[in-house]
């Protein structure tokens, strides 16, 4: 059951978003599995663990990139909007 959804205007192609959202994750200890169309991506808090998934919701050519992330886990004391705030902040 998805915990809440939001989207992302990202400045670039997806492309750029799959390389600057997977190297953001992974150099904070996560985990982040995908490509130009979609994915998932894990990642440890001191609150907790935060999970979800995106979705790129245009062709390859379209900027900004409008992408659609859904958290399907978290801490449950951290709001969903602290947690999108977060993820804007890593792109």
């Amino acid at each position: 059951m998805a915990m809440s959804t939001f989207e992302i205007d990202f400045p670039g192609t997806p492309a750029q978003f799959t390389t600057k959202a997977g190297t953001a994750i992974k150099a904070k200890g996560g985990v982040f599995e995908g490509n130009e169309s979609g994915g998932t991506f894990h990642i440890k808090t001191a609150a907790g663990a935060v999970e979800g998934t995106y979705q790129i919701l245009t062709p390859a050519m379209a900027i900004p990139t409008p992408i659609a992330v859904t958290i399907t886990k978290k801490p449950f004391f951290v709001s969903a909007h602290l947690i999108e705030e977060a993820i804007k902040g890593f792109l």
